[in-house]
């Protein structure tokens, strides 16, 4: 009876746990199939997600190559001789392994990144070629290099002039560089993708596939699959099939790229997606204790694959330091809430602004400070946003965001609020340091305005880098003249380093008269004019400013003075009559480490004696630091050199710089002797300084004086050196020297008082 009791017990159990473990089987076999559905779906997106990497980057490549080929449009040069250094300087800049010009005819000249150079190349039957003349932008199939053992793939855009296209900008990228996107893993750390084309023929392939030639040849495809795949190709579609091939099966999706007819292919072994389906199987054969221990694991497996996913996307979205959108989310964010959706369009402003000295600070109070202040901005902007507003850091202490708005005061106020908090919270920290926050806002009114992220991007760091310089205004908003600016110092910094080293930098000379000596030319003060090799002059006031602000100045400071003193050599050796020369100093070239042993071993090499060579600071310097300057000068002069003060009395602390620095002479500023209402007071304080100069022992040049009676006044007071075109006009070094020569014995200037009385 027990037995039998026993024995229904054992089948009400077994019946249980068989109806517990078909149930658990079917639940498994449930979640198995919404599992699979939940991968193929990420598989998916993951492709998506490299289908857009593959876009960018060639769409990243073209955007430059474009950008490049809308300059040489408007230079209008396309002879070999002016051409190649162009590209070779642009390849310099750039990671494409090649770059080049194809002519009109078909023929390129090319310029490799190590310098080589290709002539005359023939592309008159290349694709690239014949699409880029037609005004199409173009890459091409992977191509064996002739020339290397690279394989390589071109980028190909058309150069406009004149509303024609006048040639092809050419450039080599390594096929390696796609390839190596192709080869990162698309779904948890497997996978690998190619590129085809509409016939299913490979164009680019991983490093992990297999060596086909075609589509059609991977796996045991049926000829179903085959036309399948064929039409959905042709009718740009993207699909997605498995196919079994050594005992494996493995899905494929291919998806249309937006260039050529390429498609991207991405495959993966279905055994490393479902890993866990063969723990699931082993579950099936066991007891319903086993299921239970399945069925955890499957909810661990499941929760490690989510916060997996969740901190891929957090790397992939988040800003490390912050917590916000990091650029990537922002662009995104900017497309789906903008871009797409100009149906329910709002007025915005598309910012971008950086901290001021920004390095300087973190050098200051360390990195953890550095930080600190990023997160105060955050907060800060965070703490000012409205309902659909939203901004990232797009990189150190940029950043960029979408503010809307109804009239662009609006903006300001808002900048002017969020810095004052900014500015309030980071004093909280004891910090003594000034902080400004300069911003540039392209402001976007009308549906068809909305451009590109990139392109809106560009625009509003155009107005922010058109007052990055000046300390007064912090807020810009974008004009094509601002664009005009910008393209402007791109044009003049693209074309300085060539027009240094082809000598296009000519050295003037403006003659000085000695008051003492009826007016002999006791030296001059060399200038610099820009002369192209086509002749066009272009005026200082176009570049000099531009090269104070990259550093260039510093090389051009150094290129006037070596030539200013092979110029006094030359002159030396063949003349007796002692004049001397003064050359301008920038400010940059002061806080050069090198800056006295360069200057001292170019006066040595063209065996200069003293008191020749004159070197002009500007008073703006001295009062900026005194000390550092008096210790330069007074090193300066030890070795011979005369140095003076330019533009002396435009500062409010003149008079402590003549009693701090050793300076031998001053140059008095050209705004004492511009006609005005105040004439009479400037020739006052003009007298008393040259009186108090000549106490002190120092020397007194004016400069800029255009009337006889300036001239007669300055004698009078006992000015000791008259420069400007009342006596004559900056003039190329050849004709200082003919001038020079015209009057052996010195006395140039008198025929000048004659004729005035």
């Amino acid at each position: 009876m027990v037995t039998k009791k026993t024995s229904r017990y054992y089948r009400i159990i077994l019946i249980l746990c068989l109806c517990f473990f078909v149930s658990g089987v079917g639940f498994i076999f449930y979640m198995m199939k919404e599992s699979n559905q939940k991968n193929i779906a990420y598989f998916e997106e993951s492709v998506e997600n490299m289908k857009t990497t593959v876009n960018e980057q060639i769409a990243n490549n073209m955007e430059t190559l474009d950008g490049v080929a809308l300059t040489l449009g408007e230079m209008k040069v396309m002879d070999l001789k002016h051409l190649l250094p162009i590209i070779r300087k642009i390849n310099d800049r750039n990671a494409f392994y090649r770059m080049g010009i194809i002519h009109s005819n078909g023929k390129a000249d090319m310029v490799d990144l190590d310098g080589t150079i290709h002539h005359k190349v023939d592309f008159s039957s290349s694709p690239i070629f014949q699409s880029g003349m037609q005004g199409k932008l173009t890459i091409s199939k992977t191509l064996k290099d002739p020339f290397s053992n690279n394989y390589l793939n071109y980028y190909s855009v058309p150069i406009i002039s004149n509303n024609q296209n006048i040639g092809v900008l050419l450039a080599a990228d390594k096929t390696q560089r796609l390839r190596s996107v192709l080869d990162n893993a698309i779904f948890s750390h497997s996978g690998y993708s190619n590129i085809i084309d509409s016939n299913g023929t490979y164009i680019i392939r991983s490093m992990k596939s297999a060596t086909v030639e075609n589509i059609g040849d991977i796996g045991n495809l049926s000829e179903e699959q085959l036309t399948s795949i064929h039409q959905n190709l042709k009718d740009k579609t993207s699909h997605f099939f498995t196919y079994d091939e050594d005992k494996q099966t493995y899905w494929c999706l291919y998806t249309p790229l937006s260039y050529n007819d390429w498609y991207l292919l991405s495959i993966v072994n279905e055994n490393m997606i479902n890993e866990d389906h063969t723990l699931i199987y082993g579950t099936i054969l066991l007891t319903g204790f086993a299921l239970l221990i399945f069925l955890l694991l499957f909810y661990l497996i499941n929760r490690t694959h989510n916060r997996t996913k969740q901190h891929l996307e957090r790397l992939a979205f988040a800003d490390p330091v912050l917590g916000i959108s990091n650029f990537v989310k922002f662009s995104i964010d900017v497309e789906e809430q903008i871009i797409q959706r100009k149906d329910a369009f709002q007025p915005f402003a598309f910012w971008y602004g950086d901290i001021d000295n920004f390095k300087i600070y973190n050098d200051t109070f360390g990195y953890e400070a550095g930080d600190a202040l990023l997160k105060i901005m955050c907060n800060c902007l965070l703490a000012n946003m409205q309902t659909h507003d939203f901004f990232c850091r797009e990189s150190a202490d940029h950043f960029t965001g979408i503010r809307f708005f109804q009239e662009p005061n609006q903006l300001i106020e808002w900048h002017e609020h969020i810095m004052k908090a900014v500015i309030a919270k980071e004093h909280c920290n004891t910090h003594s340091f000034p902080i400004s926050f300069a911003i540039g806002f392209y402001c976007v009114t009308k549906p068809e305005d909305v451009l590109s992220v990139n392109k809106m991007y560009n625009r509003a760091k155009m107005a922010q880098q058109s007052i990055k310089a000046n300390r007064e205004i912090r807020q810009a908003f974008y004009s094509d003249t601002i664009r005009q600016n910008i393209l402007h110092v791109n044009e003049i910094e693209s074309q300085m380093q060539l027009a240094l080293k082809n000598g296009e930098f000519k050295m003037y000379i403006q003659p000085k008269t000695d008051t003492h000596h009826n007016h002999r030319i006791m030296g001059g003060e060399v200038l610099v004019r820009w002369q192209k090799s086509d002749g066009t002059i272009i005026p200082p006031n176009d570049f000099i400013p531009i090269f104070e602000r990259n550093g260039f100045i510093v090389l051009l400071d150094r290129y006037m003075f070596a030539s200013a003193c092979k110029w006094l050599h030359d002159y030396f050796e063949n003349h007796t009559h002692r004049i001397h020369l003064a050359v301008n100093v920038s400010r940059l070239d002061i806080f050069q480490e090198d800056f006295i042993s360069y200057y001292v071993s170019i006066k040595e090499q063209y065996e200069l004696c003293d008191d020749v060579i004159e070197l002009e600071f500007t008073e703006s310097l001295a009062i900026e630091d005194h000390a550092l300057l008096s210790a330069k000068i007074s090193e300066l002069r030890t070795h011979g050199f005369l140095c003076s003060i330019d533009d002396f009395g435009a500062g409010y602390s003149s008079l402590n710089t003549l009693k701090e620095l050793p300076i031998q002479v001053i140059k008095l500023d050209i705004l004492f002797f511009r006609k005005g209402a105040s004439i009479e007071k400037a020739r006052i304080i003009v007298s008393h300084i040259i009186h108090l100069a000549k106490q002190l022992h120092i020397a007194v040049v004016a400069e800029g004086i255009e009337e006889p009676d300036q001239v007669y006044f300055l004698e009078k007071c006992g000015c000791d050196i008259i420069q400007g075109y009342v006596f004559a006009k900056p003039m190329p070094a050849n004709d200082f020297k003919k001038l020079l020569l015209k009057d052996p014995v010195g006395y140039w200037g008198e025929g000048f008082l004659k004729e005035s009385d």
